[in-house]
């Protein structure tokens, strides 16, 4: 197979799937995006914050002003508990700004997608097909084959799954794992690999009352914590709900337990004026969905792979999923760019090379910051005496705010970014960014 013919099926036109037709763009490697959904762009679902890794990418694309447009920058986090006691304030997006030059931005999903759909042009967006349910995968010696529920089919050299938590991917990737006798137990992935110990409830509102655009705060306390991210224009809220015992199904929720819900946590306070029951009441959309937690064992197999909350997923309290499966991208295209640019035929064993170092580079990373968000979580839940002495007598001391965030500086600075692509425009802070060794051009 030669470089020009390599073709790559993105499942998943979410953030991480969107991310992937860019950075699959920049590197001229052909591409097309099968997504259930009726429309790539929608308005849909809880906001999110992109962090100085996320937003490296943006910036390598040139697409930081476009952006900025969209989104809301992140100053200090006002914390506190059930009765609206103060907790004190938490300065981790202020360090980041001090220390890369660049502060966390909150965006609606919807925006984040507009930005990244934008960037592409009309050719990208012809290969873009929503409306396509995956029913099932076949491979070959030299292709892999999505079949959709609408009888169509889609053929190319290899399979990303960016198609979220409960991906379909990852289970038709276990299935063919399991119908090859010569495949060993440890390639298997679980049937169920992720656990649940909270549920969340999102609430999208119009912004109001003392809540100003750039505000963060957050509410802690026994068994829920609430994160509370403001908008120009709407804000949203995250409630994250302690399980009676964790599980490893996955958890459905209709109506009635949101409005369950609500009737057991209305009354917590968002701000000093604004409770949960005020949001609640002018919502513009919400949802009741469980947290899963964990990563994936195996995040190949044969010509399929998966990238974001399909090989891992965190809870939202440290804003670090979407962040994630934005840097898993940039690493699997620079493994996939240099399989191309080799040029010639392209085969099994330089797929499944790439598909190595990709899980290799980026796994230790993962499985610590899945760790921190649930640590993050359970410490604002008050999990135990020592999570909630931490929370009350610890996290507010500004000296050690600054500790854990100096300690997470050089690692953040080492963010991978896209071989291929010149960088340009990024903010500088104290520590500087470690720039890409070995940039290349990439030609279609």
């Amino acid at each position: 197979m030669s470089s020009s013919s390599f073709k790559v099926i993105i499942v998943g036109g979410g953030p991480v799937g969107l991310t992937a037709a860019n950075a699959l763009h920049q590197a001229g490697i052909d591409f097309v995006i099968l997504e259930s959904r009726p429309n790539i762009v929608i308005d849909a679902g809880s906001n999110l914050v992109l962090l100085p890794m996320g937003l490296r990418f943006l910036a390598q694309l040139g697409l930081l002003e476009v952006f900025n447009n969209v989104s809301s920058p992140l100053g200090k986090i006002k914390r506190f508990d059930h009765v609206g006691n103060n907790l004190g304030d938490a300065n981790f997006f202020i360090h980041h700004k001090e220390n890369h030059g660049i502060a966390p931005r909150v965006v609606s999903r919807h925006a984040l997608t507009q930005v990244l759909y934008d960037a592409l042009p009309a050719s990208a967006h012809a290969r873009m097909h929503p409306n396509k349910k995956v029913r099932s995968i076949a491979t070959t010696p030299s292709s892999a084959t999505v079949h959709c529920a609408d009888g169509t089919s889609y053929t190319g050299t290899i399979i990303i799954g960016a198609d979220g938590a409960h991906s379909l991917i990852r289970s038709q990737m276990r299935s063919l794992a399991l119908a090859n006798p010569s495949t060993p137990p440890s390639l298997v992935n679980d049937d169920h690999p992720f656990l649940t110990t909270y549920r969340s409830l999102w609430i999208r509102f119009p912004t109001q009352s003392d809540l100003l655009p750039g505000d963060a705060n957050e509410t802690h306390g026994a068994d829920l914590a609430i994160q509370t991210f403001v908008g120009e224009e709407t804000s949203v809220i995250g409630m994250y709900e302690r399980l009676p015992q964790p599980t490893a199904e996955r958890l459905r929720f209709g109506p009635k337990d949101e409005e369950e819900f609500i009737s057991r946590w209305g009354k917590l306070p968002l701000s000093e004026k604004v409770t949960v029951q005020d949001a609640y009441d002018s919502k513009v959309q919400s949802g009741l969905v469980s947290l899963e937690e964990g990563v994936v064992s195996n995040w190949s197999y044969g010509r399929i792979v998966l990238v974001g909350d399909a090989a891992h997923k965190f809870t939202p309290s440290t804003g670090a999923g979407c962040n994630n499966g934005m840097v898993d991208v940039v690493v699997l295209a620079n493994e996939l760019a240099r399989v191309v640019k080799q040029g010639g035929e392209t085969g099994m064993e330089d797929i499944t090379a790439a598909f190595g170092k990709y899980q290799e580079k980026r796994f230790e990373t993962v499985v610590e910051g899945c760790k921190g968000a649930g640590q993050a979580t359970a410490m604002a839940t008050w999990k135990s005496g020592v999570f909630k002495f931490v929370d009350l007598h610890v996290i507010g001391s500004k000296r050690v705010q600054r500790f854990f965030m100096e300690r997470a500086a050089p690692g953040i600075a080492a963010t991978p970014a896209l071989e291929f692509v010149e960088e340009a425009g990024l903010p500088e802070g104290r520590v500087p960014w470690l720039k890409s060794q070995g940039l290349r051009a990439i030609k279609a």
